[in-house]
């Protein structure tokens, strides 16, 4: 699936080097994920009729990516 991410998103006050640097964590762990707007499409007919499960999983890998995020940058 081909999934697009921008600052809102994430969060208020992300930055668009935040989002880029979410949408990097997430390319790492093997997501098709590019910055903008647009929606959210299956690439693969094998993915069709899978896109909920599809989801759950990239959510749960969204949600650590921006935990991982929020803790490089809490000061020290």
């Amino acid at each position: 699936m081909k999934f697009y991410i921008v600052e809102k998103n994430i969060g208020d006050d992300v930055t668009r080097q935040q989002a880029e640097k979410v949408i990097e964590m997430l390319q790492e762990r093997g997501w098709d994920v590019e910055y903008g707007m647009g929606k959210n499409k299956p690439t693969d007919i094998s993915e069709f009729g899978r896109e909920d499960a599809i989801y759950k999983n990239f959510a749960d890998d969204f949600m650590t990516c921006i935990a991982q995020l929020e803790n490089d940058i809490q000061p020290e």
